[in-house]
């Protein structure tokens, strides 16, 4: 089963709650008992890379390959960037 981040609204703290996802009755907070919460969606930040010298890969027989790559590259060091991160 997949687990959803609530908050209460009434004494605010927040709780992880294992349930289905077609479940759709009213979740309850574990300190003050309120069905007066809130579902949380939490962003993970993610990263995204690829092995440049893989000798392996079928995409490199693709045509555009290279472009491919180049612009994968752009995206890549733009999204570190984005982060703080120095590529």
């Amino acid at each position: 089963m997949p687990s959803y981040d609530f908050a209460c609204k009434s004494c605010r703290k927040a709780f992880e709650v294992r349930r289905r996802m077609s479940d759709e009755s009213p979740v309850t907070c574990p300190k003050c008992a309120s069905e007066d919460t809130i579902q949380l969606f939490v962003t993970v930040p993610t990263m995204f890379t690829r092995k440049i010298d893989h000798p392996d890969s079928p995409l490199d027989d693709l045509p555009g390959a290279e472009k491919m790559r180049k612009q994968a590259d752009v995206a890549i060091h733009r999204a570190l960037k984005d982060m703080g991160m120095n590529p």
